[in-house]
């Protein structure tokens, strides 16, 4: 796939953290964006969730005090604070909102075996492990600026007795979209340092194009002005009166706020709707 350097400035330099996100990361990048997003989060208790840590490794423990109908509504296991970006945020989407998450199944480790996955995977990253409030387990598992999300089923991992970790497809239903989806977990977990700077696809820089749009258009931007901060002053200058440039900027403001607005479901978590979402 071809990948190419963007030149930045200050301001549009801060979102290089963007390129390497999987889908479910850049859905959250929208999501947060949505004022009714905005809104929940702001009407949370702030003891909803119990945390902890964990001695032995770099492991932190999420769980659910109470019923999360809430944020299930808008397709995540509990409402992360919507001023953290994608890598900061502990965002777990629910199985209904993105079918295709990875999934491990768990079993007992017999006696003198042991598990490759988990011994690749702990001494590298650091986990966060989520336990909502019916006891379904996530992990979500951070490395190189990379995020990947973890449904687990089976044995708990928090149970008396070590288990053994395995990649599962549970139903055929999007098998090749969700092999596609561990192939990129297991090369991001496999680590080596990254390429710098940011390499850009032509879809991750029309969605980067988008958060950016939505960002300037909230302190009051004209598509113009974007359109400077992207392209540049002179190029803008030179194009903005013909036909193209005009409506490519129409046509990215409208796509960017139809990904906030619920279209990230679809675009990027690859379900049509979840249930409350519109409501």
């Amino acid at each position: 796939m071809k990948t190419w350097c963007l030149e930045t400035d200050a301001f549009t330099a801060q979102y290089d953290y963007l390129w390497q996100l999987s889908d479910d990361r850049w859905a959250w990048e929208y999501a947060r964006r949505s004022a009714r997003f905005r809104e929940c989060a702001a009407a949370l208790a702030g003891d909803e969730i119990a945390e902890r840590s964990v001695d032995c490794a770099s492991i932190r423990l999420l769980k659910s005090r109470v019923p999360q109908t809430r944020a299930e509504q808008l397709g995540l296991v509990f409402l992360p604070d919507p001023a953290l970006n994608a890598l900061e945020a502990d965002v777990v989407w629910t199985r209904q909102a993105f079918p295709d998450q990875i999934e491990v199944h768990c079993t007992p480790l017999l006696a003198g075996r042991r598990c490759g996955l988990w011994e690749e995977v702990v001494p590298h990253c650091d986990i966060t492990h989520v336990t909502d409030c019916v006891g379904r387990e996530y992990l979500l598992i951070r490395r190189d600026g990379c995020v990947v999300q973890v449904r687990c089923s089976g044995l708990s991992l928090l149970g008396m007795e070590p288990v053994r970790m395995r990649l599962s497809i549970s139903d055929i239903a999007g098998f090749e979209d969700k092999v596609k989806v561990q192939r990129a977990a297991l090369k991001t977990l496999s680590g080596g340092a990254q390429p710098e700077p940011a390499l850009w696809t032509k879809r991750t820089q029309i969605l980067r194009d988008g958060i950016i749009a939505l960002d300037c258009q909230e302190m009051g931007l004209t598509r113009r002005m974007i359109a400077e901060l992207l392209y540049g002053e002179a190029r803008v200058a030179e194009e903005w009166n013909g036909p193209s440039m005009k409506q490519a900027m129409r046509y990215l403001a409208l796509t960017a706020q139809g990904l906030r607005d619920g279209g990230y479901l679809r675009e990027l978590l690859g379900v049509g709707e979840v249930s409350g979402l519109n409501a």
